[in-house]
């Protein structure tokens, strides 16, 4: 006798068919070909958990195999009633079938079902094509009521027994071992012959009596049209408008015939036969297909023609029972349809509610996330107004998603573009660069995570740079706004641009590093005037305070439009000059308009007699008078004075400022990529528009009115309206 090899003797396969004792030996025969007989394990493993799906009705053949649905038995905890129902239902036909027999691998196939047990939305959503057999769910409390016939062949499973467990009958227990011995013998061929895989996957999988008795009837019947609409089915999927629960996917339409998605003349229906069929009149050519028009017969979607502007069609908000009725005429023969294929001409629809771009993903959830970000709004808050409206739309996930993958790269490159722009236009100006500068934190305080340093040109009144400063790149956030300047100078200077002035307030740090690098350079350093007037207002108000010195509220407006004329009228910044005047004002206030300056001797105003004085004069050597010259003599505040800015100023960067509020709240928290974008967007939006005309009457004459600013606490001014 030939003595097998060792290693023949120890491979032994060992496959789950019906029950766990029950396994298959494959001997030296079966080494000819491991890959095959590792492709038909798994399909007998996977055949024997579908057949695992035995039906509980012992007259009932049908299975997952045979393409049927089964639903498995309810809990009979939660559901004993309905429970006990359908154990009393499967009685009928087996009497011997217990409570404790209905385990959970216990099923009813759909047979035993009416239509009506079934979940309306599902049906409707299945006959559209919109969600498959297998997702339709049973109502709630729903009963099995039918009793279908009995096949002619043997049943799949014993009658309320547990997959696995043992059977009843000498008969189940000899087609068991007949089965085995088929499925030894098959095996044994294959791995002999050298059959190629698919071979042996069928072999194994499909049985001769079982294929006889379950033929599988959607083989090859199927084809894929991705999505037709947007409604709700219970899977996440990409390819439409939706929350994670709320998102449809794929459609799979029945195909009856080639048809085309293409409206077709209305045939001319015949009585004695069941289907539509085409009259040929007399003298009409027969019809061929294009090439193009023909159906894809492929299980690959089709390629979607690509929108050359998805945003210009106008969209619209449609109720969901609108759009099913137009879904119930057919557009070829305008007759009534009840699903996707119309059962009178076998026009078959194909309709999607959105394009598709690459990678199938649909045109509107881009353009979604687009608009919520280019507009500055908040993801969260603008779903949420969406789903309390009831309108399906993208989860915050999915903006996310497309915000990091396609529309921060979009704003980048946008930005490039304008700052490209904005560059060549001031090289065109021939002349060096006049820039304000100042920092934004991204929170109030000193704690601050981004500091954004903006540089905009006076001349053009346009945003020229931005640079965003993490806090933990710098040793605190109150360096973030020179290291953002630092930046800034060194963008410039790789541009070949040469900066003439520098409008900032009067941080130290930049001052001080101004006067190092960039003044030996040519370049001046300015204060802004509103920042200087606004720390001088605050002094002044504190001294108002004190005791005999409440006279100062009087002079506070006064006294800051004076700083702010001190500035103005020296155009050319005379910082000798600009001193001169800011100290005349102590002796303007005590009726003395004679000073003892060759750069100031005399104040420019003419005589104020009679109405011209609304305020009391202060009298010499009083508290008052004295503690006004404390103020306004201090040495760094005359120092800061010498530098005010005498044409530019930051007003327009603090509109700026203003501006990034939409865009970038402080009380929202964003990523770096994420604030860095909504920068960009608001520097575009300024650009944009920060330069328009003001509006204008019919006649040509300029559009004021009246605002009520708050710095102005309660005071009004008259501006320009914006068009």
């Amino acid at each position: 006798m030939e003595r097998r090899p060792l290693v023949a003797s120890r491979l032994a396969f060992r496959t789950r068919f019906m029950t766990p004792a029950h396994t298959v030996n494959l001997g030296p025969a079966a080494l000819k070909n491991r890959f095959f007989l590792n492709i038909a394990s798994y399909d007998v493993t996977r055949g024997s958990r579908l057949l695992r799906s035995a039906l509980a009705l012992q007259s009932c053949t049908n299975s997952s195999l045979s393409g049927h649905r089964v639903h498995r038995f309810p809990n009979s905890k939660k559901d004993g009633a309905i429970f006990r129902a359908w154990v009393r239902f499967v009685q009928v036909k087996r009497r011997d079938f217990t409570y404790a027999s209905a385990s959970k691998n216990a099923v009813v196939c759909s047979v035993h079902f009416t239509p009506e047990d079934y979940h309306p939305g599902d049906m409707m959503q299945f006959n559209m094509g919109c969600r498959s057999k297998n997702q339709v769910r049973l109502r709630v409390g729903a009963v099995p009521s039918v009793h279908a016939t009995p096949s002619s062949g043997p049943p799949s499973s014993t009658c309320g027994s547990a997959p696995g467990g043992k059977s009843d009958g000498h008969g189940s227990v000899r087609d068991t071992a007949r089965r085995k011995r088929e499925l030894c013998t098959a095996l044994g061929d294959i791995a002999s012959n050298g059959g190629d895989a698919c071979t042996a996957s069928a072999a194994v999988f499909v049985d001769p009596e079982q294929e006889a008795l379950f033929p599988l009837a959607p083989q090859s019947s199927v084809l894929h049209f991705g999505s037709q609409c947007n409604l709700r089915p219970s899977h996440r999927s990409s390819a439409v408008q939706a929350q994670p629960k709320m998102v449809s996917v794929g459609t799979q339409t029945e195909r009856f015939e080639k048809q085309t998605s293409t409206p077709l003349p209305s045939p001319v229906h015949s009585d004695d036969e069941s289907c539509s069929v085409l009259m040929d009149k007399p003298g009409d050519a027969s019809w061929i297909p294009e090439e193009e028009m023909r159906s894809d017969l492929s299980d690959e979607e089709p390629m979607q023609e690509s929108h050359p502007d998805l945003n210009a069609p106008d969209k619209f908000i449609v109720c969901q029972s609108q759009l099913m009725s137009l879904f119930t005429i057919c557009p070829a023969c305008c007759g009534e349809t009840q699903g996707k294929v119309c059962a009178a001409c076998g026009y078959q629809r194909f309709w999607q509610n959105q394009p598709m771009l690459h990678r199938n993903m649909p045109a509107c959830n881009l353009l979604l996330s687009g608009a919520i970000h280019f507009s500055g709004c908040m993801a969260s808050q603008t779903i949420r107004m969406l789903k309390l409206f009831g309108l399906q739309s993208i989860s915050v996930g999915t903006f996310f998603r497309h915000q990091r993958l396609y529309t921060i790269s979009t704003i980048v490159q946008a930005w490039q573009n304008e700052q490209a722009g904005v560059i060549k236009e001031l090289k065109e100006m021939r002349a060096g660069l006049i820039l304000s500068g100042d920092c934004r934190s991204d929170s109030p305080g000193h704690c601050a995570k981004y500091g954004t340093y903006s540089l905009i040109e006076d001349r053009i009144n346009k945003v020229l740079d931005i640079q965003l400063v993490q806090s933990s790149e710098v040793p605190s956030s109150s360096w973030c706004e020179l290291e953002g300047l630092k930046r800034s100078i060194r963008f410039l200077t790789e541009q070949h641009m040469q900066v003439s002035a520098l409008i900032t307030d009067r941080n130290r740090q930049v001052a001080k590093w101004v006067r190092e690098e960039l003044c030996p350079k040519g370049t001046r350093h300015f204060f802004d005037v509103w920042h200087i007037g606004k720390s001088l207002g605050k002094a002044l108000d504190a001294a108002a305070k004190e005791r005999e010195c409440e006279d100062l509220k009087l002079w506070r407006a006064a006294v800051i439009n004076h700083l702010y004329w001190t500035a103005a009228s020296t155009p050319n910044g005379n910082a000798d000059v600009m001193e001169a005047k800011w100290k005349s004002m102590v002796n303007h206030v005590q009726d003395i308009h004679k000073h003892d300056t060759p750069m100031f001797p005399c104040c420019a105003h003419p005589p104020l007699d009679g109405e011209a004085r609304n305020k009391e004069w202060l009298e010499p050597g009083s508290t008052v008078s004295d503690k006004l010259e404390s103020v306004a003599t201090r040495p760094a505040l005359v120092k800061d004075v010498r530098q005010l800015s005498p044409q530019h100023q930051t007003f327009s960067l603090e509109a700026f400022h203003s501006l990034i509020l939409h865009f970038a709240p402080k009380h929202t928290g964003f990523s770096f990529l994420g604030m860095y974008s909504r920068l960009l967007l608001a520097a575009l939006h300024f650009n944009h528009n920060g330069s328009r005309d003001v509006a204008r009457t019919s006649d040509g004459e300029v559009c004021y009115a009246v605002r009520y600013p708050r710095f102005r606490k309660g005071g009004w001014v008259v501006r320009p309206v914006n068009p």
